[in-house]
């Protein structure tokens, strides 16, 4: 979830999240269970998107709109705010994982 969350604030998430689906695909062919990975990247991407005003599209669009205004947000500005609230949202989406791992590996019944 880290690598996904850190790489998708680096890159745009989705461009990051089409990358690495045919990488579980092919784990999953490999006999590895990835219900949980499948969970971990879409966590992964949308929290850690929030970390830098490029990790998305609408990040980008938002910084895009401030500069009309006479206080834009800055990358500096976005980067104080929104790296702690990636940090935050992937460890309690982790902690949420733990806690519901039985849900998150599936299959249910």
């Amino acid at each position: 979830m880290w690598i996904s969350a850190i790489a998708s604030a680096i890159v745009d998430n989705i461009p990051f999240t089409m990358a690495m689906i045919p990488v579980i695909q092919n784990l999953e062919s490999l006999g590895v269970p990835v219900n949980i990975l499948w969970w971990s990247l879409a966590f992964g991407v949308g929290f850690g998107g929030n970390g830098t005003p490029i990790g998305s599209t609408a990040n980008v669009v938002c910084v895009a709109k401030s500069e009309q205004t006479d206080d834009p947000i800055t990358f500096r500005t976005w980067l104080l705010s929104g790296t702690s609230t990636m940090i935050i949202t992937v460890i309690i989406a982790m902690i949420c994982i733990v806690i519901f791992s039985d849900y998150f590996m599936g299959p249910h019944r």
